[in-house]
């Protein structure tokens, strides 16, 4: 039997009884995959071949449930212990499921515990099930490597996103230390030779969220403008994004780099 953490705390000992295991309350005769909407325009007598658009994914909805592992009643006190943990957060949160030993289990979900349905049994309840949704189609891995270059080097990164015609758009923290003001160049080899240039100040982290665009430094209040970074000309500006497979990046400076993503990561059965 296994487990989850989510929002930080864990199946394991979220109640001091007895810890809590994955259990389902009906038959298993499936497990949940991906779910898909074809978009597509109508057929008409002129265009027999309806335009496609592409498609779009269902969030991922996953039913199962929990009892405790010495299969004791759960307490009304513990139950309330239990909704308040899984249904307080109103935004998506972080969940690992875990196996019997408390290690996790390959996959990030993201996203809210929608229902609950408790089963009675005398002196309490006997468990529940519920209904988590995430906030994508499927679970992400993450990954993060910290490099170092000495005025110039090269960096390869094995991008194994499961989405094989979307780009993966990293989070980079970089470092110089090598003067007051320096500028740090990293070319994308992989995504036809694309160049970001940043002007940096040394011993000071600079944060590049390349998925929304947004960069931030390292003091207090992490405001940083684009003059800053010596972009003039905002029309030009290139966020490094990685492909899937194989990326090679070229880096100009002298700079440590961590290089962060989550990634599609297309596993059924997570939750067996």
């Amino acid at each position: 039997m296994a487990g989850f953490i989510y929002n930080g705390k864990s199946t394991k000992d979220i109640l001091s009884s007895s810890e809590l295991i994955l259990c389902t309350f009906d038959g298993i005769d499936s497990v949940s995959g991906h779910q898909r909407e074809d978009i597509t325009g109508e057929m008409t007598i002129s265009r027999p071949i309806a335009n496609e658009y592409g498609t779009q994914y269902e969030p991922l909805e996953i039913e199962y449930g929990l009892i405790k592992k010495d299969h004791a009643a759960i307490t009304t006190e513990e139950q309330r212990i239990i909704e308040r943990w899984l249904t307080s957060p109103k935004i998506s949160q972080d969940l690992t499921v875990i196996d019997c030993q408390g290690n996790p289990i390959d996959g990030i979900y993201h996203g809210k515990f929608i229902s609950t349905e408790w089963y009675p049994v005398g002196g309490g309840w006997a468990g529940f099930m519920f209904n988590f949704k995430n906030n994508t189609a499927y679970p992400t891995k993450h990954f993060e490597q910290t490099y170092s270059i000495n005025s110039s080097g090269t960096i390869t990164i094995d991008c194994e996103t499961d989405e094989l015609e979307e780009y993966v758009y990293p989070t980079l923290t970089i470092v110089q230390s090598s003067s007051s003001t320096a500028s740090v160049s990293i070319t994308s080899v992989t995504d036809n030779s694309n160049k970001m240039t940043v002007q940096t100040r040394r011993n000071l982290p600079m944060i590049f969220d390349c998925l929304h665009c947004i960069p931030k430094d390292g003091t207090t209040s992490g405001i940083i403008t684009y003059q800053d970074l010596g972009w003039d000309d905002v029309g030009n500006i290139y966020w490094p994004r990685l492909l899937p497979g194989r990326n090679t990046l070229r880096v100009e400076g002298n700079v440590q780099i961590t290089i962060e993503f989550d990634y599609p990561y297309k596993r059924v059965g997570g939750w067996l």
